[in-house]
């Protein structure tokens, strides 16, 4: 009787050992991994007065048309499928809603692809959230060129209206946009840096002989964007 005994007690710890290792095996993950796909009502949007531009030439928007885009924010968030179309003239990221155009005010990330002529698809991110510079606020959005671990290679773009020259008595008003590229380092400061081999060394001196390296092997211009952002994504996997 009291090997019966000995025997079922034994088999009850074998078979609650198993359970309590299977339930951990395929417990979902609470660590905070992975995204959240919520509705476009959770989406901070402010209404948006478009500048009068009415006279003047040029497109205060990057594209003309809305894009189906992707919105990141508050880290793991993400709302699938909106429209969205950023407005250089005001550098916003605008949304449109039940056929109202609106302004996207607080996000991590921005995206939508554009097909090109040629057939390839080109693929747009915008971001907030950098360190001030320039005068600028952390609120301001920078266009992605080049996103990883170690360095985000950026691009501000910006517009104002000037006066054009003309051949008649006539005087014209367009817009004029401007770009800038910044490197940003992860955790730590943003530099304003020119297309160029040497202004990337000078603004990472620890990686000069990676970047020299980098420039080397895969033939780079970089003088060129693309070229430029290619020479980031290298860096960063390093």
């Amino acid at each position: 009787m009291r090997r019966k005994i000995l025997c079922v007690s034994f088999l009850s710890l074998v078979l609650s050992v198993s359970f309590a290792q299977n339930n951990q095996a395929t417990a979902p993950d609470q660590s905070g991994g992975g995204s959240t796909e919520v509705t476009m009502g959770e989406l901070r949007l402010t209404p948006m007065r478009l500048p009068a531009l009415q006279d003047v030439g040029g497109s205060p928007f990057l594209h003309s048309e809305y894009k189906t885009g992707t919105v990141q924010f508050n880290g793991d968030r993400i709302v699938t499928n909106v429209p969205v179309k950023f407005n250089i003239f005001s550098n916003a990221i605008m949304v449109q809603r039940d056929g109202d155009e609106l302004k996207l005010e607080s996000f991590d990330l921005v995206s939508y692809d554009e097909p090109g002529n040629d057939g390839a698809v080109k693929h747009y991110t915008f971001k907030q959230g950098y360190p001030e510079v320039d005068n600028r606020p952390s609120s301001a959005v920078y266009q992605v060129l080049s996103f990883g671990p170690k360095l985000h290679l950026l691009k501000y773009i910006s517009q104002k209206v000037e006066d054009a020259s003309t051949l008649g008595d006539y005087s014209r008003r367009e817009i004029v946009t401007t770009q800038q590229l910044y490197l940003y380092i992860p955790g730590g400061e943003i530099k304003k840096i020119k297309a160029g081999k040497q202004a990337i060394v000078d603004a990472l001196p620890s990686m000069s002989a990676k970047t020299d390296e980098i420039i080397k092997s895969g033939n780079l211009n970089t003088k060129s964007e693309s070229d430029l952002a290619a020479l980031v994504d290298a860096l960063n996997k390093q």
